[in-house]
């Protein structure tokens, strides 16, 4: 049984949101998500990257910067990348009609966490015809613990996930290949997917 968005009943969501400026970092976090999506890139032979939360483009740029790449990130933080880096392809999240409608890889790397309704994200990621999504996001009952009821400690975070929650809600669209943990210290989980 689960309750908003696949999160167990009485899970209490933050309801206050609030801008997570993530230009002024490298690659404390995550970084072994995008060395996987690295990994696959080269082992297929794909060559397109859309990076949905890119946050300082650091990631993107280090590990795929020999790629053809698009980074999407709220108004903010573009006006940062285009800056940074002007000659890539950088896209306001609120402009999803730019986005493009298809990547190999798909890499949304502890995005989701930080969104009012993760259903509009999935919703996009759906739309898009890519080979690979490698999506993430902290795996709540490592941080907290099996009692937890939110909301995070994180005061970014809107909600937080355990395993079988996020990959029940992830799953219900996408076709889950793998689903692990990759930073214990960070209690980060990820999951590679297809489409359905």
């Amino acid at each position: 049984m689960s309750g908003c968005y696949g999160i167990k009943p009485g899970y209490r969501h933050r309801k206050k949101i609030m801008y997570w400026d993530d230009t002024g970092l490298t690659d404390e976090f995550q970084k072994e998500v995008y060395e996987l999506a690295r990994f696959h890139l080269d082992k297929n032979g794909y060559q397109k990257v859309l990076d949905i939360g890119c946050g300082s483009g650091y990631k993107l740029m280090h590990f795929f910067g020999d790629c053809d790449t698009v980074g999407i990130e709220v108004d903010k933080t573009v006006a940062f990348l285009k800056s940074k880096y002007p000659d890539r392809v950088w896209i306001n999240a609120a402009q999803t009609s730019q986005v493009p409608k298809n990547a190999d890889i798909i890499i949304c790397a502890d995005v989701i966490e930080h969104l009012a309704n993760p259903d509009e994200l999935l919703d996009l990621i759906g739309s898009i015809d890519f080979k690979l999504l490698f999506i993430s996001t902290p795996e709540r009952k490592i941080m907290r613990g099996w009692l937890d009821y939110g909301p995070p400690e994180h005061v970014y975070h809107i909600r937080e996930w355990n395993a079988t929650e996020f990959r029940r809600y992830v799953g219900a669209r996408f076709h889950v290949i793998s689903h692990q943990v990759t930073d214990v210290e960070n209690a980060t989980q990820l999951l590679i997917c297809r489409k359905k």
